[in-house]
Order: structure tokens, then sequence, then C-alpha cells
């Protein structure tokens, strides 16, 4: 029952910071660079908030819960009732606030996306997130055609093939590049398991389409789907995608040792002590196949993604281009 009730399986995870310049490209030979030129306001005092806010749209879009654009989620936001076997997400811990830009992205097809700005004390907004709808396994009895639009979602995904959700998830990360521009602000889209992997394709839509764009983008994503074959149909190469995967070891599904490691952006690997490095630790596929839980976004809730991700970038020394 306690597996049941932390399950979050997820369509989502953390964001892709592909830049318009030529500065901020990301280079096969060191995915770090968008990591190290993060602004530090999101690399130390946001990552960890963005693993709440997946957890707490998935739960906004399963109560219905009303969203205009305008309301503020802090820490007081946590919803008091969620359908389906995954218990409410506790935002208690969450340290920063967030705008809510516009209504939720949600045509109808299986996509649904929530676009918030990061505040600052000062009120003004320093970085926009597109936050997609996990996985909706635990709304099997309340939303079972939904539950199979999510499994043709993910395997187009995977096949590289395109569906009305995929369209409607690139044509959200469209706009929300639009408020972004606006703002001046980088985009940042995330999200974990598939809702991740959907990020990952954001991420690379905006980087083939928008060439021109004028604020930096890029993924943010937890244990991610494999979303390789999805990226080169788009026409880019998966090396030129920036962004930041947190991956548990010990997933079994898109984990360095599970069937399908994802492979876009700077891998930051979980270890089962918590820590985080660039390198995958010394596990099997039969270990992580002991180890389902690790693929649940409730599998993070005890890991700071800043210190892992700092962790991971100590041996980073190679120079990276800045924006100008």
């Amino acid at each position: 029952m306690a597996l049941m009730r932390n399950i979050k399986f997820g369509g989502a995870a953390l964001l892709s910071l592909t830049a318009s310049t030529p500065g901020w490209a990301q280079t096969a030979e060191d995915p770090t660079c968008f990591a190290r030129i993060l602004p530090e306001n999101i690399r130390v005092g946001r990552l960890d908030d963005i693993k709440l806010l997946i957890g707490w749209v998935f739960d906004a879009a399963a109560a219905h819960h009303a969203l205009a654009s305008g309301d503020i989620i802090d820490r007081h936001s946590t919803l008091s009732k969620v359908p389906g076997f995954a218990g409410a997400t506790d935002l208690s811990r969450l340290m920063g606030r967030y705008r809510v830009v516009r209504a939720p992205f949600d045509e109808g097809n299986g996509y649904f996306g929530v676009e918030l700005g990061a505040l600052e004390p000062d009120g003004h907004v320093s970085g926009l997130f597109l936050v997609n709808r996990l996985f909706r396994l635990p709304l099997l009895l309340q939303q079972p055609a939904g539950v199979a639009t999510d499994i043709v979602t993910n395997g187009a995904m995977l096949a590289g093939w395109k569906t009305q959700a995929i369209t409607d998830a690139n044509h959200a990360a469209a706009i929300a590049l639009t408020d972004a521009e606006r703002l001046n602000v980088p985009l940042l889209t995330t999200g974990q398991s598939q809702a991740g992997g959907t990020a990952q394709l954001q991420a690379a839509y905006l980087a083939n389409t928008k060439p021109g764009r004028l604020v930096s983008t890029g993924f943010v994503t937890l244990n991610a789907a494999y979303v390789v074959s999805s990226v080169r149909r788009l026409g880019i190469a998966p090396s030129a995608v920036g962004g930041i995967n947190f991956t548990n070891d010990l997933d079994p599904g898109f984990g360095p040792h599970g069937l399908l490691p994802n492979k876009i952006g700077l891998q930051v690997y979980i270890h089962p002590d918590g820590t985080g490095t660039k390198a995958a630790g010394d596990q099997t596929f039969f270990a992580a196949l002991r180890h389902p839980g690790q693929h649940l976004l409730s599998s993070f809730n005890a890991i700071s993604l800043t210190n892992a991700l700092a962790s991971a970038l100590k041996s980073s020394l190679e120079r990276c281009a800045r924006p100008t």
C-alpha cells in the first residue's frame, strides 16, 4: 500500500536549456555546459522545487483543479484530495513561489501542461517552467481511455512516430517560448518518465524549429523515457539538445542499466546512497529489476537534486562559452 500511495508514474522531468546563440550550443564533447551556464538562481534554488511541481501538476489535472492566469502556487498549495491510487503531492517543502502564466494546455488529445513563472522576492519572473503531466496509470479506474492514450504516446515516442498529443506538446512549447521571449527569461520544459521524454522532445523541437529564438531553452527531467528515435525524426542530433536528466542507477526502465537507457542531455546518475555523479554506478540489469520503485517520482523525495548536480559538475573543467 505504501508503494501505491507513493506512485507517481511520470511522464515528464526537468528541463532542457538549448539556446539560440552559438555561445549556448550544446556540444557532444561536454554536455555539462548546459548545466554550468544555467542561471544560479535556477541551478541552486529551483531544481528541488521542480520535482514537487511535477507531482503537483499531475494532482491538479487529476482533480480537475481550476487554474487561471495569475494564480500563485506555493508551499500552501497542496491539494486536499486527489483521485486514483496516488496520494497528493506535499508542497510544504516547496521553497519558491510560482505564478500560473496562462490556463493549462489541454486540447483533449492526451497532452496536459502548465506554464509556471518562477517568482523572485521582488515579484519579477526569473524563468518559465513548462511542466508536463505524468503518465496516468494511477487513474486507471477513473480515466481508462486516458491511460490508453498515454500508452500510445509512450510507444510513439519510443518508435519515432508522431501523435496528436505530441503535436499539442510541441505547440505548447512554442507558445511558452513566446512568453519567455516577452519576459526575456529562460524556458525549461520538465517532467518525469513519459512526461520527461515529452519535455526532451519539446526542447529538441524548439532547438530545431526556432533557431533564432531570443532566450535559452532546455529541459530538466527525472528518469525520462527513451526518445532518441523521436529526436532524430525532428532532424536534430540528440547531442545537440541541452538539458539535465536525473536518473536512478536502479531504474529498471530508463536508467543506465535498464531496458531503454535515456541518452539525451547531461545524465546525472543518482546512486543508492543518494549521491549523484556523471558516471553510472556498478549495478546490473537484474539488480535494477528488483527495484521497480526506483522508476517512480517518489524515489526522488529524499534526494537533493541541487547537491547531485553540483557533485556531477565538480570534475567539469572545460571552459564553456557564455551567451553575449
